[in-house]
């Protein structure tokens, strides 16, 4: 991947859809490329899901990948539209010649037999909108910072925490360097880790929350009781403008792998009446993690 961004030979109108990791560094390419670039975005600061990131006193400089880019924008004359959530109407309105979706998405917690009603998010535990319980359970098989993360700011509330994951070995995407902190932290606040049991379902009980659990290797059921139960499972993709969009589109929103992967421009036509190129990065396709979601947006955008 290049680290000096050549202009385009065509100056072009690009439309960007969230102001994450992602969105942010194809607004600087594609600013780099000599486009106009206009970036709508839901909440009123950039960062997405590095916002919540950079709560934790040890990852706060994560916030670093923003503030760069953000700097980069600025100095390209990159349009920002804070607190707008955009619609097909508003990005139609831009008269854009490409448009680009990197809304990211929202925790999937919807992962239950019965009960999924009663359980938070690691991003809810992180972000402060829900009080901590006392006796926590965090379910945690997606196996990524947040529910290390989440647990730990549980823990330190006082609340008593268990992390449980159906793999062999819990938090296999927090590398062992990442690792290391959080165990000195979390053991010495007594979490209990529990590996190969699953969550299967929840009851309210008068006590709290009745949690059924068992294994992915059979033969084991237990029952015990918690007052919270956080689930961290990745995330559903945030899409619906991405498909409100797609038939009004020259591509139909297709991502030529050939082409992307030989670094040449994206030719794809499906609609010859399309208003504009629709393309989608981040975890607005699926859940990956910051790097991933900066280079999906470097290795297209690059070729606009």
């Amino acid at each position: 991947m290049p680290h000096e961004i050549e202009k385009a030979p065509t100056r072009k109108k690009v439309v960007i859809v969230g102001a994450g990791p992602g969105g942010l560094e194809a607004a600087r390419v594609a600013g780099e490329r000599g486009h106009e670039v206009v970036v709508f975005e839901a909440a009123s600061q950039p960062g997405g899901q590095i916002r919540l990131t950079a709560q934790s006193e040890r990852r706060k400089e994560m916030i670093s990948i923003i503030d760069w880019r953000m700097a980069q924008c600025e100095r390209l004359g990159v349009r920002f539209e804070f607190n707008t959530w955009a619609e097909s109407d508003q990005v139609q309105a831009e008269h854009p010649d490409v448009v680009i979706i990197a809304t990211g998405g929202l925790p999937h917690t919807d992962v239950l037999a019965k009960g999924n009603e009663w359980v938070v998010s690691s991003w809810d535990i992180i972000s402060g909108d829900v009080k901590p319980g006392k006796n926590v359970l965090v379910f945690d098989d997606a196996g990524d910072h947040a529910g290390l993360q989440a647990a730990e700011i549980l823990a330190k509330s006082g609340a008593a925490v268990e992390i449980m994951t159906p793999d062999r070995a819990f938090a296999p995407e927090v590398m062992a360097m990442n690792l290391v902190p959080y165990m000195r932290s979390l053991q010495a606040l007594n979490t209990r880790f529990t590996v190969t049991f699953r969550l299967h379902a929840l009851e309210k009980v008068p006590s709290g929350l009745k949690a059924y659990i068992g294994s992915d290797y059979g033969g084991v059921e237990q029952t015990r009781e918690f007052d919270q139960v956080v689930i961290n499972h990745g995330i559903i993709p945030l899409d619906e403008l991405y498909f409100e969009l797609k038939p009004l589109s020259s591509n139909h929103g297709e991502t030529a792998h050939e082409q992307l992967l030989a670094g040449q421009p994206q030719t794809v036509v499906r609609n010859s009446e399309g208003q504009f190129q629709l393309f989608r990065i981040g975890d607005a396709v699926a859940t990956r993690n910051t790097h991933a979601a900066i280079y999906d947006a470097l290795r297209l955008v690059k070729d606009i």
